[in-house]
């Protein structure tokens, strides 16, 4: 039975891909690190057949040996934190048996320029490739130093830990965890929408995200499990960055049914767009707004559909919006 350790489990996309892994046909033998005790009660509550470990990102001696007892490490509670990588990277170069690590990142990758140059809300026809375009991926990566654990997941020795890079998009539906169920940029949206009573739109609101519901990203984590627990070649390392999706959507154009949505729920008097918001403004609103609804972050996932029969089949974001305006209106 192959052991995986899980970081995450409270958090949006860790919690859903537990319950998912969980639940699977396959037994796995689950460890999952928990925060601190109240959490872990319900995590255990949640999933009595796992095996809660407390402590946080920051224990890297915890971290370490969580990671040394596993077959397989799924990194899903930070895209960033360096502490907690560079123990999982310690532990893993170390284990002396095939050993298997899934990390999570997130699409502003794709974004830096943007970022940089506080240039929000334009048209780009950029879209990445995760598979005939993976070389160019790799070099957005190398060429973005700030993003360390990116770069410390692609410089992995191929021939001591097996690495899968989930490059996340627009996040949408609600999470089947124990935590955290909700994503951030579309409800974000809405609820910016609620609040004021009125639609608006960042800039020219031409600018486009791709998306994925969050059980078809946990979907795509189990069958990188699977692939780990089965030993398959070929998904990993240089052939292992994953840009999950299924489809994009413009920000501007989600903004608007989100505005119509809201109208026809009787909860704003207006389903129009009028009101046009600068980056400054939308940070005012919303946490790092300016980037989450503002920048551009297209991507195509050719290698999860073609190597790991991998396929979306949730709702669509525009299908989402109703629940997401109804869930925030609630809320």
């Amino acid at each position: 039975m192959a052991k995986v350790f899980i970081t995450g489990a409270t958090g949006y996309v860790g919690g859903d891909a537990l319950y998912h892994l969980s639940s699977a046909p396959a037994n796995y033998d689950i460890s999952a690190l928990v925060r601190d005790s109240e959490k872990a009660s319900v995590v255990q509550a949640a999933f009595p057949h796992i095996r809660v470990v407390q402590g946080d990102l920051d224990d890297a001696n915890l971290i370490e040996e969580e990671a040394k007892k596993a077959d397989i490490v799924l990194n899903l509670a930070a895209t960033n934190h360096v502490t907690s990588a560079n123990a999982i990277a310690k532990s893993l170069n170390n284990a002396g048996k095939p050993v298997y690590w899934i990390q999570m990142s997130g699409a502003t990758l794709f974004a830096a320029d943007e970022i940089a140059n506080r240039r929000f809300g334009q048209k780009s026809n950029k879209v990445y490739n995760d598979l005939e375009g993976v070389s160019e991926i790799f070099s957005v990566i190398s060429d973005s130093p700030s993003r360390t654990v990116d770069n410390l997941i692609i410089r992995q020795d191929p021939s001591k830990v097996k690495t899968a890079l989930l490059i996340g998009p627009l996040i949408y539906g609600v999470g089947r965890g124990p935590g955290n169920q909700r994503s951030v940029q579309a409800p974000e949206i809405a609820r910016v929408t609620l609040k004021n009573k009125e639609g608006f739109k960042l800039e020219a609101g031409e600018n486009s995200w791709s998306n994925i519901h969050v059980h078809d990203l946990s979907d795509l984590c189990l069958k990188l499990v699977e692939a780990a627990a089965s030993g398959e070649n070929g998904v990993w390392n240089q052939e292992g960055i994953y840009c999950p999706e299924n489809g994009a959507t413009e920000f501007g154009k989600l903004s608007g049914g989100i505005a119509a949505e809201a109208a026809k729920q009787g909860l704003i008097p207006d389903g129009t767009v009028k009101k046009t918001i600068s980056g400054d403004e939308a940070d005012a609103q919303s946490g790092h707004a300016s980037i989450l609804w503002g920048t551009n972050a297209v991507q195509k996932s050719s290698r999860a559909r073609t190597k790991l029969n991998w396929q979306p089949s949730e709702v669509s974001l525009v299908e989402e919006i109703p629940n997401i305006v109804r869930i925030e209106s609630e809320a």
